[in-house]
């Protein structure tokens, strides 16, 4: 092979390296552009108004105040380390049987909230529960919420 041949091939080898790189990048940047979208979203100030409210009814001893969150429906799923329950009305008893009172009921702080966007019409949110009492107890949650012509509803919450 010639010495301009041997040229040629190298910055045919040159340009095709340079070219898949360049693709790599591309290719790695939409990735990430995609990674931050779908972790933070417009969503997330409205997915935090629905535990707001959640919260602020539960701190004025409104039970039903509370379960607005929660889609109204027999396939809500409530899950502990207890076990599953199903339906709004199931999970609103459950609610009453445990907290008859404002005093049994405290005052109910959310923390540490990450909402990761699913879809257009899910949402995920992890966060920790805190309850104050004579004492404070608390855990964590994992929940679902769908997107609903009334507005943002859990579909899902395992609280544990």
């Amino acid at each position: 092979m010639n010495s301009f041949a041997k040229q040629f091939k190298n910055m045919r080898q040159l340009k095709i390296k340079t070219l898949l790189f360049l693709s790599l990048v591309c290719f790695g940047l939409v990735a990430c552009q995609q990674t931050a979208s779908t972790t933070k979203s417009a969503i997330d100030p409205e997915i935090h108004k629905v535990l707001t409210a959640q919260a602020e009814a539960w701190n004025k001893g409104d039970i039903i105040g509370f379960m607005e969150g929660y889609e109204k429906s027999d396939s809500l799923q409530f899950i502990t380390r207890k076990g599953r329950t199903m339906g709004w009305q199931s999970v609103l008893d459950n609610y009453t049987k445990h907290y008859p009172t404002t005093k049994e009921m405290g005052h109910l702080n959310f923390k540490n909230l990450i909402v990761k966007n699913l879809s257009d019409s899910l949402a995920q949110v992890y966060g920790n529960w805190e309850l104050l009492k004579d004492s404070t107890v608390g855990g964590n949650f994992s929940l679902v919420l769908k997107h609903k012509p009334e507005g943002w509803k859990i579909i899902i919450d395992h609280t544990w």
